[in-house]
């Protein structure tokens, strides 16, 4: 595991499980090289699909009369991606995120759409041509307002990601 990112993330090691161990999964998935995150497409890949799994850990403590197996789990991914993650605003404008992202990258092993892509982090020149888009660099999912882009982002979906789980742990008062 890098030392840069182990520092960087090392709130998360004392998490419960399997929090801490989703942490630790994707961040292994990761190096520093020139001062910047890489990753790759694995990661992405595990982001998203922990974002679903957190989504119906998140939706079964809030129904625990109800089984993990009959929860939708679109509306999961929804619950943990817009309330925890703060992605609200995407879904609004989004709505085939789940089909897009996360079927995509799972079934197809792309995202599904004309032009999309895997980035590691938002290239700092590019951003403010991002920003003229319309896209929240602050977040993981660039989407272009046509729906002709969709590019994920590692390193933001990664900090919102975190920021996700701290706050449903603190919910649970489990940290």
């Amino acid at each position: 595991m890098n030392k840069l990112l182990k520092n960087k993330y090392k709130k998360c090691f004392g998490w419960p499980k399997p929090y801490s161990w989703m942490v630790k999964d994707l961040i292994g998935g990761m190096y520093y090289e020139k001062g910047r995150p890489q990753g790759s497409y694995l990661v992405a890949l595990g982001l998203i699909c922990y974002t679903e799994i957190i989504g119906r850990e998140i939706s079964s403590f809030n129904n625990p009369n109800v089984k993990k197996e009959s929860l939708n789990k679109k509306k999961c991914f929804n619950t943990f991606l817009g309330s925890y993650m703060s992605y609200n605003k995407i879904l609004e404008d989004f709505p085939d995120i789940y089909e897009s992202f996360r079927h995509g990258l799972c079934h197809q092993y792309s995202i599904r759409g004309p032009e999309t892509g895997v980035f590691v982090f938002y290239e700092p020149s590019s951003i403010n041509d991002f920003k003229k888009m319309g896209v929240d660099t602050t977040k993981g999912l660039l989407l272009h307002k046509q729906n002709i882009k969709k590019v994920f982002v590692i390193e933001p979906y990664l900090e919102n990601f975190i920021n996700g789980i701290e706050k449903f742990l603190k919910e649970k008062k489990e940290i």
